[in-house]
């Protein structure tokens, strides 16, 4: 309302002052000129017609005076009105140019002004539209390198169960792209097929209840025999096979990762979302490889961890359990066979003079022997039993539901085997055990207790002359 008032009063303004303009250069010097003219030069003028003649005659002069002035003031004043709508901000308005003098000189050059304001302002728009892009990308790219932080911690912290570890690295994969998915495909067991084991985002079944044939003949399965990344979007064409597969699980834009460790495939992780006319980005790309390779290093540290925890109740050398494992199983035994009033026995064997016999033939010769002593105890123990080397020459037999008669026949009878056996390389000499029962709850309620009965009858048996059982 102020704009259209403001309009007005320059209008208004522009025509007064063109009024007064209009009175001094012509009504003034005209009623000058008739008197001038009546007593010098027409001084016998006596009617009014011939007076009347003579002031229109001199007032059409006068007006056709102001009609060019008007041509000239107009477009001025239609100008200065379209330059103040622009100046407001209508950039797609244009003074219109009727002439070709300096007022259409001037027309033309706000025109092109105008023009190259609204050219800049678009490129700024524009440029501002592109920065916006830019950002959010940023803030992704920040979002997903923050993901790949945590759970690199979480990996190296070890503080979280490998499921919520690949649960949570599936979730945040996803988060990469905007309304994105992302499933897990792992086997069910070493060498089997593989299902899925996280997914996020996922709502339809086909895709989550996918199976991937080991060494079968599908998309997936290619991709996990060949170990390189699939990429489908708008920008790749589609063969019958790959058409097939996308239909049947209602995708638009996959990627498909392989997990693998060396040649050996550990999963496949699968990435995308459904939007139409959607490119994959190679940073994209990049990033879902690299939550890949985490859960590849996620995968191997828990194999590696529960290698490790094997081999902590294990003996290398005899591939029989250790101290750590048969004294804490020894308890549990214990508190079973308390509870049920059933017997449970424990056998401990020293090898006789083997510090002699290492020293005489040698430590290959006495890891040799080991382990064919080892054998012998698997071969001969019950089926509930458990067997243990508890020191450099000395095992433990963990006899459940067995009472200590039975625990020294079965004693006596590996002491027999041993000593009729050669257990060394080159069977130059035979070796024999001392061996020790004891039983629960005759020789005690604990595994501290039962253990320690045990060596006490190993070390009367030494004394006793060696190659015996003592209970």
């Amino acid at each position: 309302m102020g704009f259209f008032k403001s309009m007005a009063m320059l209008h208004r303004g522009l025509r007064y002052k063109l009024m007064l303009a209009f009175s001094l250069m012509t009504i003034i010097p005209l009623l000058a000129s008739m008197y001038i003219v009546s007593i010098y030069v027409f001084p016998k003028l006596d009617s009014l017609a011939e007076v009347s003649l003579v002031i229109l005659a001199a007032v059409i002069v006068a007006l056709l005076g102001l009609l060019f002035i008007r041509r000239l003031i107009d477009p001025v004043i239609d100008m200065a009105i379209e330059a103040k709508m622009i100046a407001s901000g209508e950039y797609d308005r244009a003074i219109p140019v009727s002439s070709g003098d300096e007022i259409g000189n001037l027309g033309e050059s706000i025109n092109a002004m105008t023009r190259k304001i609204k050219t800049n302002l678009d490129e700024l728009r524009s440029y501002g539209q592109k920065m916006k892009e830019v950002n959010i990308e940023i803030h992704k790219k920040v979002l997903a390198l923050s993901s790949l932080l945590q759970i690199g911690d979480i990996i190296s912290a070890g503080s979280i169960h490998l499921d919520s570890l690949l649960e949570l690295a599936v979730e945040k994969a996803a988060l990469v792209f905007d309304r994105g998915f992302s499933v897990l495909y792992m086997p069910k067991k070493d060498g089997g097929d593989f299902v899925s084991k996280a997914v996020y985002n996922v709502d339809e079944e086909a895709i989550g209840e996918l199976i991937i044939k080991n060494g079968g003949e599908g998309i997936l399965e290619k991709v996990l025999a060949d170990g390189s990344v699939m990429i489908v979007d708008r920008g790749v064409k589609l063969s019958k096979d790959m058409e097939s597969f996308m239909s049947s699980c209602r995708l638009k834009n996959v990627l498909a990762v392989p997990v693998s460790s060396g040649k050996k495939p550990l999963a496949l992780l699968l990435a995308g979302n459904k939007l139409d006319d959607f490119r994959f980005k190679s940073d994209d790309v990049d990033l879902i490889k690299v939550f890949a390779k985490q859960i590849t290093i996620a995968i191997e540290r828990d194999i590696l961890d529960q290698r490790t925890k094997e081999l902590a109740i294990i003996d290398d050398l005899t591939g029989l359990y250790n101290k750590n494992f048969i004294l804490p199983r020894l308890e549990e035994e214990i508190k079973r066979a308390i509870f049920y009033q059933r017997p449970c026995s424990l056998i401990v064997i020293n090898i006789d003079n083997f510090k002699k016999f290492r020293e005489s033939r040698g430590e290959l010769a006495a890891e040799e022997a080991l382990r064919r002593m080892a054998k012998l105890f698997k071969e001969n123990m019950t089926p509930a039993g458990k067997t243990a080397r508890i020191g450099g020459d000395e095992f433990a037999l963990l006899l459940p539901e067995k009472n200590k008669k039975e625990a020294i026949d079965i004693a006596e009878e590996l002491r027999r085997k041993i000593e009729s056996t050669n257990l060394s390389r080159e069977g130059m000499i035979n070796l024999s055990v001392s061996c020790g029962v004891s039983e629960n709850p005759i020789d005690g309620a604990t595994s501290d207790e039962l253990f320690k009965k045990a060596m006490d009858a190993v070390r009367r048996a030494k004394l006793s002359g060696k190659n015996r059982v003592v209970a």
